[in-house]
């Protein structure tokens, strides 16, 4: 970039939106459930696993500033592995590994599982778990239906307790392929033409997306996603 910078070829750097002294270079992590899961470590909000996770993105933090300078900064994040999350599974039964499942997600949760609490993801991306981050961690809070005001309001309390700064409630909308009416809801037909054709949109990464439009794998991922219900 440097070179293509003393070519005058990147505008927005020359204009001042952009500083290249303050890119960086990210160091991404997924599997991380995965890798806990082959040496026997329980999935949860639990002092062994709490370690395991320390250890391994402590050890990522420690390098990347031993190596950074004036003008290479480092830092490291739970990717979305959108597509790779796919690869690493493939690569590791390739190479003979564990694999307990066909996707690696960049939670710290199990997702399809139904046996980790609202309360307990909310803790599992908490500061214990995220310290050593300094990119993304984002916690999809997966939930069937939406919640009361007062209950998101508990929930928003309960993030800021437990330190978890990155995260959205996530609650699949419904898109009706015949009429197109769009619903905030989690729906089995169309409210509005009664149609049962309908398509979901939810999130891989930060934003929504037809689930139709994920790729193959990713769709038989997110058929297996657990979502909460209200309580």
């Amino acid at each position: 970039m440097r070179t293509l910078l003393d070519k005058g070829m990147l505008p927005l750097f020359d204009s001042g939106y952009i500083n290249l002294k303050r890119q960086y270079l990210t160091v991404g992590v997924n599997g991380i459930v995965e890798a806990a899961e082959s040496l026997g470590i329980t999935i949860s909000d639990n002092a062994e696993y709490e370690q395991f996770v320390s250890n391994i993105l402590g050890l990522i933090e420690t390098y990347n500033k031993k190596y950074r300078s004036k003008d290479l900064l480092f830092n490291c994040e739970m990717i979305p592995a959108e597509n790779v999350g796919v690869k690493h599974a493939n690569w590791d039964r390739e190479d003979g590994y564990f694999v307990p499942r066909d996707c690696y997600n960049s939670y710290f949760y199990i997702v399809e599982s139904a046996n980790t609490s609202v309360i307990e993801k909310f803790r599992l991306h908490g500061r214990r778990y995220i310290e050593h981050l300094t990119g993304g961690s984002a916690l999809h809070m997966n939930l069937e239906e939406h919640l009361s005001q007062p209950q998101y309001r508990q929930l928003l309390r309960v993030a800021a307790k437990e330190g978890c700064n990155y995260f959205t409630f996530n609650i699949p909308n419904t898109l009706c392929k015949d009429c197109g009416h769009i619903d905030k809801r989690y729906l089995q037909e169309c409210p509005h033409c009664h149609s049962k054709n309908v398509d979901y949109l939810t999130r891989i990464i930060g934003y929504l997306k037809r689930v139709s439009n994920f790729s193959l794998d990713r769709q038989k991922e997110a058929a297996r996603r657990f979502y909460a219900k209200a309580e």
